[in-house]
């Protein structure tokens, strides 16, 4: 007998010593935790073990590790267990150890959680022990065994103990590993993207492109990412948002940045005057031509095109760019022979070009070729967090120019904030100016920025509806409020400063929509911005 425990305890130190081995080894979860649940198996006779943990969220386990289970049954998930439920669950929600001598006879045992396949009739034997963390369980080991009856369990049992321990300093280093590594690399994505955008600032404002709002980063990335292929690229936006400053960022981005960048403005040429100027000319071509005239296109061999109010090319002349952008050569107008060119074509408009190719405007084909990396600038009035910089910018400027000490008070640029700038950027440097050189003081206020605004109440501003042809959206005094109407501009709506009498048909509008701020700001043809404003500073509360 004395000679049996001494063999037994044998086996148990050699199963332990070669368990700790595992554990000298690189961290691998799975692989360390089924090789002792191998080492179980194989040198001790306990079968079919498995480490069963619970699921997030769940009243479940699940078994994560195993060794000598069904794979097919492990994949079609015959080993989930309700915690609530069977021996697994008892050791889990008690801490305790659970034996099962004979699962025959044992009501509290789940047969789903046993291995039958080459189970032989006789009597099984289930332990189940839990794995501890700070005396709180965390998850379940449990073998079968079927013979050895003349083996005490208390060896097993102990045995399993020490296993479940090592399996559970496996789990937490694991679990440490994990957390670290993603805190690395969630602080490490938050890095790259500090960075990324630090280095579009620099590279935008190299540009003279200034703001750090979401809409224009969107736009600079956009910009950026595309910079360095030969796709064409449409800028996309209302006048005065700076379409030409992101064509010159694209061209000094790109691999052509060393070679020419043409500009031409296709709706400040005459249609006449355009074919000579975009393709260039040959002696005696026509009239006047006393001497062969490189066009545009020529000029910006190896280098960038850039084509600005594409819209109001010439269909004549579309259907030449085209040419010339397919076969990438040029014929001056007169010339009998064609020219090799190669070029990076970027093109920008204000205009809805879609309409124009449904109206027959603009080529179809023309408008797929150069529209294949759209850019959309963000008009002004979604960039109101940019506004104070870009006016600090212009003012700076302006003392540089005319050696004055200009500046503005607080209130001003809470004027600045709220107007919508249809003009964007444009009319913001215009204001500026008008103002300063307007004033008697090196302080602007922001009454004296409003009597900037108030002088443009009469300017008729364009509205495009087609290709040729405009109707027009007067700016209406800025004094007066003036409720939603069918004349909204399409580049935004106009600005009307907050006035006492306006309370009431607010409140009214609110009641309408169930205070639906949204609706209400569209059918008052304000922003919701300038809505939440005028409800603050009206006093207005929202029932």
């Amino acid at each position: 007998m004395h000679d049996g425990i001494s063999q037994q305890m044998k086996r148990e130190l050699v199963v332990i010593l070669e368990m700790a081995k595992l554990l000298e080894k690189p961290l691998d979860a799975p692989r360390t935790i089924q090789g002792i649940l191998r080492l179980l198996s194989q040198l001790y006779g306990l079968n079919c073990g498995r480490v069963s943990l619970p699921v997030a969220a769940s009243n479940t386990m699940e078994v994560r590790y195993s060794y000598g289970l069904s794979i097919e049954d492990l994949k079609a998930g015959r080993f989930t267990l309700n915690i609530n439920q069977g021996v697994t669950g008892y050791v889990m929600r008690t801490g305790s150890i659970g034996l099962v001598p004979d699962v025959n006879k044992e009501p509290l045992f789940i047969y789903r959680v046993a291995e039958l396949s080459n189970h032989t009739g006789g009597r099984m034997t289930f332990i189940a022990v839990p794995i501890l963390e700070s005396g709180t369980p965390i998850g379940v080991l449990s073998i079968q065994r079927e013979g050895l009856h003349d083996r005490p369990f208390d060896g097993d049992i102990s045995l399993l103990r020490i296993a479940a321990s090592m399996v559970g300093q496996v789990l937490r280093i694991h679990q440490f590993v994990v957390d670290q590594t993603e805190h690395l690399v969630k602080e490490n994505q938050h890095l790259r993207h500090s960075i990324a955008i630090e280095s579009m600032l620099k590279q935008s404002l190299a540009h003279g492109i200034l703001g750090t709002s979401p809409a224009l980063m969107d736009a600079v990335r956009s910009t950026i990412q595309v910079a360095r292929s030969d796709a064409p690229v449409m800028l996309l936006g209302e006048s005065g948002t700076g379409k030409e400053k992101f064509a010159r960022m694209t061209h000094q981005q790109s691999d052509r940045r060393e070679k020419p960048f043409i500009c031409i403005n296709c709706a400040a040429i005459p249609s006449d005057l355009l074919e000579s100027e975009l393709f260039g000319h040959a002696k005696g071509a026509f009239t006047g031509a006393s001497k062969s005239k490189q066009g545009k296109i020529v000029q910006a061999d190896g280098g960038t095109l850039f084509l600005d109010e594409i819209g109001d090319m010439p269909l004549a002349l579309q259907a030449k760019l085209l040419r010339v952008l397919q076969e990438k050569k040029v014929d001056p107008v007169g010339s009998e022979s064609a020219v090799s060119v190669d070029f990076r074509v970027i093109t920008a408009t204000h205009v809805n070009l879609q309409e124009s190719v449904n109206q027959g405007r603009f080529r179809l084909d023309l408008f797929y070729r150069l529209h294949v990396v759209p850019v959309h600038l963000p008009p002004l009035r979604e960039r109101q967090g940019d506004i104070r910089q870009l006016a600090l910018h212009f003012l700076n400027e302006l003392n540089h120019h005319y050696e004055r000490n200009w500046s503005l008070n607080s209130d001003a640029f809470d004027v600045l904030e709220r107007f919508d700038w249809p003009g964007n950027i444009r009319q913001l440097q215009n204001v500026l100016e008008r103002t300063a050189l307007t004033s008697d003081e090196d302080s602007l206020s922001g009454a004296k920025i409003k009597r900037s605004l108030d002088s443009e109440s009469a300017i008729n501003l364009p509205q495009q509806t087609s290709h040729d042809k405009t109707t027009t959206a007067t700016v209406t005094d800025p004094t007066v409020f003036q409720p939603g109407g069918p004349g909204q501009r399409p580049y935004g709506r106009t600005y009307n400063w907050v006035n006492q009498d306006e309370a009431a048909h607010i409140r009214a509008m609110l009641v309408d929509t169930n205070n639906n701020q949204s609706e209400a700001a569209r059918r008052l043809n304000l922003s919701l911005r300038q809505l939440r404003y005028r409800v603050n500073k009206l006093g207005i509360e929202l029932t």
